[in-house]
């Protein structure tokens, strides 16, 4: 007569999967959180630097002055340097660097959130030439998570028009810690 082997798994064999499968999701789920910032964070930037070249390829195509400012609605410019709000994107008819309503909206971008986004104080707002350039100084908008400067990126827009994207760090600064 043969003897039947059990065909099931011990309490044993049970515990050490479990402790197994309990060691491998405590190493995963700080990477995927870190991913998940720097997506979040590489989005944003994505997206702002693509509107920077809407704003650009739309003065030198219809050869007038265009603007991108941070703005809580597709209205008008906020006024402060914070574009984590939103932004907006206008053909500058009149070049006061103010939306009226008769001036054409190229894009409204709403509110950026878990996002830190800022440009200096002075420059609250970026024009574009028909010539492509950004007159006034070269600027750069940093965006900022809660994991500080360490993570941080930034976009840097020079007179000449240039837009450039980094990552990776940088020097903190009062809005980014």
């Amino acid at each position: 007569m043969r003897h039947k082997q059990p065909s099931g798994i011990t309490a044993l064999e049970l515990l050490v999967t479990m402790a197994i499968i309990a060691v491998l999701l405590a190493s995963g789920v700080p990477a995927i959180k870190n991913y998940s910032w720097n997506l979040r964070l590489r989005s944003a930037m994505d997206l702002l630097h693509t509107d920077l070249n809407l704003a650009r390829g739309r003065a030198i195509g219809d050869n007038i002055q265009t603007v991108i400012c941070p703005a809580n609605n597709s209205l008008h410019c906020s006024g402060d340097s914070a574009w984590q709000n939103g932004w907006i994107v206008f053909t500058d008819i009149n070049a006061d660097r103010r939306r009226q309503t008769t001036e054409p909206l190229l894009k409204h971008t709403g509110a950026i959130e878990s996002l830190n986004i800022n440009s200096s104080r002075s420059r609250n707002s970026l024009r574009f030439y028909p010539n492509g350039s950004a007159p006034g100084s070269n600027t750069s908008i940093v965006f900022c998570d809660t994991r500080g400067a360490v993570h941080a990126g930034k976009i840097s827009v020079s007179n000449s028009g240039r837009i450039r994207q980094a990552t990776g760090g940088i020097s903190p600064t009062e809005n980014c810690p």
